[in-house]
């Protein structure tokens, strides 16, 4: 009864923090999840946001499309566009770019945490798309386009790169759950490894995930991100 008590009360004092490049309640990312609580949502609304994101927090950071595109995390050359160091986390709806060219990791998303949902964002002209840790588990990286990454992930560990949706409403309830991956820019063509014989938008064989037994086991043809 004290561990429900003590959920209801966190989830009756998150709160949603907005950004944007004016009109918002912070102008720039890391200002807002400096100032940020445990199971808090942060919308960033479209824009450029020059920064290294940190994230100490477990919240939902939103990318929000008000009408320019969905907003752009760029590291402008160095280390990663975000570091994500908190448990429990969801990063969705953000464009990830310009990471720093060391190979210790420098990400569109570095990962050093469990338990983190990462989808629909695009993650392009980095070191690494996306970058886990060692010792970081349990995490789901799914409908995500990887694009022009020198690497496009790395896990040593072994985390989700795949997870069952299924579409709202009466559709969904027909034709039940399927499980969807990401895109693969250096693997979307039969010259690359990627057949679609049956033509469902997957490829036939699965993605290895670079240095480690992650694997994608429904790799996209195309693009999922607009």
């Amino acid at each position: 009864m004290i561990l429900i008590l003590i959920a209801i009360i966190g989830f009756a004092n998150a709160v949603r923090i907005t950004v944007a490049p004016e009109g918002a309640d912070y102008s720039k990312i890391q200002g807002a999840l400096n100032n940020a609580s445990d199971g808090d949502v942060i919308e960033v609304q479209s824009g450029r946001y020059v920064e290294h994101v940190y994230i100490l927090h477990s919240v939902s950071l939103i990318g929000v499309d008000t009408g320019s595109g969905r907003p752009v995390i760029d590291a402008n050359g160095s280390s990663s566009a975000i570091t994500l160091r908190a448990n429990g986390t969801r990063i969705e709806g953000f464009n990830l770019t310009g990471s720093g060219g060391c190979g210790c990791g420098n990400a569109g998303i570095f990962i050093d945490s469990s338990d983190n949902i990462i989808q629909n964002n695009i993650l392009y002209k980095n070191r690494y798309g996306v970058y886990i840790e060692e010792g970081a588990t349990n995490n789901t990286i799914h409908s995500n386009d990887f694009l022009e990454n020198r690497v496009a992930a790395n896990d040593t560990v072994g985390n989700r790169w795949s997870t069952e949706m299924k579409e709202e409403g009466l559709m969904g309830l027909l034709k039940g759950a399927k499980v969807i991956g990401n895109h693969y820019g250096d693997y979307d063509e039969p010259g690359e490894g990627c057949n679609d014989t049956s033509s469902d938008g997957f490829c036939d064989e699965p993605r290895m995930i670079r240095n480690g037994p992650g694997i994608d086991e429904h790799p996209l043809v195309a693009p999922i991100n607009a």
